[in-house]
């Protein structure tokens, strides 16, 4: 460790200095609310200004590592976290958005003797919940005692009635639990919230921590912490336990509200790692009383679910009707003993903050011990005399309202509101809370965002860890470290909130720790003497296949189709911008009338022509021509006509493209080319399309592979920055020339995306498992590829054009489907719209080809298993094939007298509306979830159609 002479941490930890009780100036919080505050205890630094033991190692090792060292491996940690697609969701008005993770550099460090009587306190509170949770539901004696007043338990939106009659299968109703723990100004650890509803956070806690790890491995090996992974190990033998009686070999599910639900990452991962299928509502039904997975046609048992969503929307029919997250008849499964529901339902009744209030008093009476975890000091507006406290002193305070979840920070508020609050209070009284101003401990951060926080160095931050515990036996078990969190002020004045996560590290003098473990007994039959978690036998197959539920199907088959339509359209836009450098400058180049006739193809091909108006460029170029046959045109003699003759230059220009002298007119065609790459909210976009694509990975999260996210990382950022140069462009001074000079900046964009399309579908290929899954999204690649061949080909030959925009045409339309180099070298040169089309349509070996295509697809729907077969789709597969093969090269090519290519149109709309009519019957056939149940009176006027 280095440190100065005058004994001051230096460089990196240079805002750490000794100063009497401050062990730093306040001002430099990283949350800037510094009124009326105490000064907060630090994580670090002793009364002395020395580093705690349990830091030595680590600040030492990161004042070796110096600034610049820091600042690129906090880089490096924020790379990690996007190549690794770690995410938070967030609602962002009408739409969902994901956030990447951020992970604070510095883990929180807490001593192992410490944290030997924090997780003993965490493990009683979680027993007092337990016990208190039982009660709530059985005898209410503690109601009946005067102990819990009624309001705190029948007021609070976490207390379902229905709960009362459920039982659960193992000795614990409070299967899962999370505490909130902070540190006051006086160095106590406190609990701030207790977390029983669905606990969240255990797939951010476990990811934080293989992260940071890779990111520091040679410091993570020196200090040693504990490792957290057995946690989940032990998570996975304590969900077997809880299966109903008599199932010896339990199929085990994580019941999740979706990909757009804001730790849909985390609920994901938290699968993953426990190796337990992930499923919503729609992929479960309720048949005889017992809950059923869908699976390839099948229905499979669930013995045990995992849940992740609130209680109040488990079952539309039982609790919330306006619910399409839950399982119709979920409760009555329940209450047969069928199923075991974790945490089970009602367990949201104890994160009531007013409880916290009367733990002190209700421990003696249920577990008989004394409260070992205080909580941060209350006040229930409910009680007389701590409503007086309130209302008197409510610009000190932080104010709850338990049951509309509305919080006020007193010190924030303008005397008017305060007024306003304190007779709301007076008058509600009940359902409000209040607690002191937050002045929670502080720990070296490096999160930029946070004010004051420069590259590679630290400065303080209040902190929080989350602690996990799971019951095991008669007691319970407690991750060794948890999920740390940064806080700052809130938006609008609210409380202390996260802005980062933060690994927790306990210290321990054994390497290779264990999980903890508290309760009555020291062993029992899930957990060994020391703590380790027993070799658990693998499940059957049957227990952890991959989830193959009508909607993970979809999800795949729109994978499949998403990725092809984002390398297609990329493919296109990409050939055509290309092209269009090569005449934007040199007009009397041969072909540089087929620059609008391709946009207007790209346009109408990909759905987007009405919205960016490509139809506008073509004029007079679309129109007929009189001209002869154009089949066969010797490219060689087109090159050479197109080169200037003596006196020709930029100003010999043919009528049909003088729309490349028109300033405007150029700056009309980037603009659609950079349309067509970044506007996200058109669909056939690029980046719609790339949009799409990540978020079918995110729905199937729990079926890629953990490399998914590293391919796919560059692309967003690839379309990020180039959205932020269009935008800039165009808010330029000259913004038709700044659109224009965009070229270079969107070829390097396409070749980025290029890059992942075509390293996705390597993955795709290689390192997924060839089943169900794979299969439809094979299919949804083929129908895609397929789809936009036939489109392109129509819309590019249609109709016959002059012979050296046909060549362009033929040049582009080969590009784009990757064929250019074979078709060279078979036609030396010679550019016919039949010898394209016999590559393209006919040819069984190249896997661009539509019959290809088909084959490919007939071959998947064969493979399927029975239960999923389709004999309606082979057959329109079938009948597909054969229309193809009754079809001759020669005669796509011919054209009318008013150069309409006839049966190259009827063949290409024949293949496209039949392919899209298979997408739809697999749809409604084998993608369809059942609609979601409705209140009998909810809508309709009561008469069948």
């Amino acid at each position: 460790m280095t440190v100065s002479s005058d004994g001051l941490l230096s460089e990196v930890f240079d805002r750490y200095r000794p100063g009497g009780t401050a062990l730093f100036d306040l001002t430099e919080l990283a949350s800037g609310r510094v009124e009326d505050r105490i000064a907060p205890a630090d994580e670090v630094l002793d009364e002395s200004g020395s580093p705690r033991p349990a830091w030595h190692e680590l600040v030492g090792g990161y004042e070796r590592r110096g600034r610049a060292r820091l600042a690129a491996a906090a880089d490096r940690l924020a790379a990690a976290v996007r190549d690794d697609g770690v995410v938070y969701n967030e609602f962002d008005g009408l739409d969902t958005v994901s956030r990447d993770w951020r992970i604070d550099p510095v883990p929180l460090v807490i001593d192992g003797a410490e944290w030997e009587r924090v997780e003993r306190a965490v493990a009683q509170r979680s027993q007092l919940l337990d016990a208190l949770m039982r009660d709530i539901y059985r005898d209410q004696k503690t109601l009946s005692a005067g102990l819990v007043p009624p309001e705190m338990v029948f007021g609070h939106p976490g207390y379902v009635r229905k709960a009362a009659r459920l039982e659960v299968a193992g000795p614990h109703a409070l299967f899962l639990h999370a505490v909130d723990l902070v540190r006051g100004p006086d160095g106590r650890i406190v609990a701030h919230a207790d977390r029983t509803q669905a606990p969240s956070g255990i797939g951010y806690a476990t990811i934080d921590r293989r992260l940071l790890s890779r990111t520091f491995p040679q410091l993570f090996q020196m200090c040693a912490p504990r490792p957290t992974t057995s946690f989940a190990g032990m998570l996975r033998v304590a969900l077997t336990e809880y299966a109903p009686p008599g199932v010896d070999d339990p199929t085990v599910a994580v019941l999740s509200p979706g990909s757009v639900s804001e730790t849909a990452f985390d609920q994901a991962y938290l699968a993953s790692t426990l190796g337990v299928p992930l499923v919503e509502g729609s992929d479960l039904t309720v048949r005889d009383g017992a809950v059923y997975m869908r699976s390839l046609g099948k229905f499979k048992r669930v013995d045990v679910l995992l849940r992740r969503i609130d209680a109040d929307y488990a079952d539309p029919l039982d609790l919330r009707t306006d619910s399409r997250l839950g399982v119709a008849g979920l409760v009555e499964a329940i209450s047969r003993g069928t199923v075991t529901v974790l945490n089970t339902l009602g367990s949201g009744v104890v994160e009531n903050p007013a409880l916290h209030t009367v733990l002190e008093r209700v421990a003696p009476v249920l577990i008989d011990e004394e409260l070992a975890l205080p909580s941060v000091p209350t006040w229930w507006a409910g009680d007389d005399r701590d409503r007086s406290k309130i209302v008197a002193d409510v610009a000190a305070m932080v104010h709850t309202n338990f049951r509309t979840g509305e919080e006020f920070v007193g010190p924030l508020l303008d005397r008017a509101t305060r007024t306003s609050l304190a007779e709301r209070i007076s008058a509600e009284q009940w359902p409000w809370v209040a607690r002191p101003a937050e002045t929670w401990s502080v720990a070296p951060t490096m999160t930029q965002g946070t004010p004051a926080v420069p590259r590679g160095a630290v400065r303080p931050a209040s902190v929080s860890v989350r602690a996990f515990s799971v019951a095991q036996g008669r007691g319970y078990a407690v991750m060794p470290g948890g999920l740390g969190s940064v806080l700052v002020d809130g938006p609008e004045g609210s409380a202390l909130h996260a802005v980062a996560a933060k690994d927790v590290w306990v210290t321990s003098a054994e390497v290779g720790g264990h999980v903890s473990r508290v309760s009555e007994t020291r062993t029992d039959a899930s957990t060994s003497a020391d703590g380790r978690v027993p070799s658990v036998s693998t499940p059957g197959r049957s227990d952890i296949a991959a989830v193959a539920s009508p909607r993970v199907l979809s999800d795949l088959f729109w994978l499949g189709r998403y990725g092809e339509r984002t390398e297609l359209s990329t493919r296109m836009v990409s050939v055509t911008r290309e092209r269009f450098a090569d005449v934007q400058y040199r007009p009397w180049m041969s072909g540089g009338a087929a620059v609008p006739l391709v946009l207007d193809a790209v346009g109408q091909v990909t759905g987007t022509s009405a919205y960016l108006r490509t139809d506008e460029l073509t004029g007079e170029v679309g129109a007929e021509r009189e001209a002869g046959d154009t089949d066969q045109v010797d490219a060689a003699s087109e090159v050479d006509r197109a080169r200037p003759t003596s006196g020709a230059g930029p100003e010999t220009v043919r009528r049909d493209i003088a729309w490349l002298r028109e300033p405007a007119q150029v700056a009309r065609a980037m603009t659609i080319i950079a349309d067509l790459t970044v506007a996200r909210s058109v669909a056939g976009t690029i980046a719609h399309s790339a949009d799409r694509l990540s978020s079918a990975a995110r729905t199937v999260r729990d079926q890629m592979s953990t490399s998914t996210w590293m391919v796919l990382t560059p692309m967003s950022r690839a379309l990020t920055d180039m959205t932020r140069a269009v935008i800039d462009a165009r808010g330029s001074a000259d913004p038709d020339g700044a659109i224009v000079e965009l070229g270079d900046d969107l070829g390097r964009t396409h070749d980025a995306i290029l890059h992942v399309t075509l390293a996705l579908a390597g993955l795709q290929a290689e390192s997924m498992v060839h089943d169900a899954g794979w299969q439809f999204m094979d299919v949804g690649r083929r129908i895609e590829r397929l789809v936009t061949l036939a489109d392109l080909t129509r819309h590019l030959f249609g109709r016959r054009h002059d012979a050296d925009v046909e060549q362009v045409l033929i040049e582009i339309f080969l590009v784009a489907n990757e064929s250019s180099v074979i078709y060279r070298r078979r036609n030396r040169g010679l550019y016919q719209v039949s010898a394209a089309t016999e590559l393209l349509f006919f040819d069984e070996h190249n896997p661009r080809a539509l019959i290809y295509q088909l084959t490919r697809i007939a071959a998947d729907l064969t493979a399927l298993p029975e239960s999923v077969r389709s004999a309606s789709a082979e057959r329109a597969v079938e009948e597909l094939i054969a229309e193809v093969r009754r079809s001759d090269p020669a005669d796509l090519a011919r054209s009318d007298a008013s150069g309409r290519r006839g049966d190259l149109i009827d063949l290409t709309s024949t293949l496209a509306a039949g392919i899209r009519e298979l997408s739809d019957l697999l749809g409604r056939t084998r993608f369809s979830t059942p609609a979601a149940a409705r209140p009998l009176w909810a809508g309709g006027s009561g008469i069948a159609p």
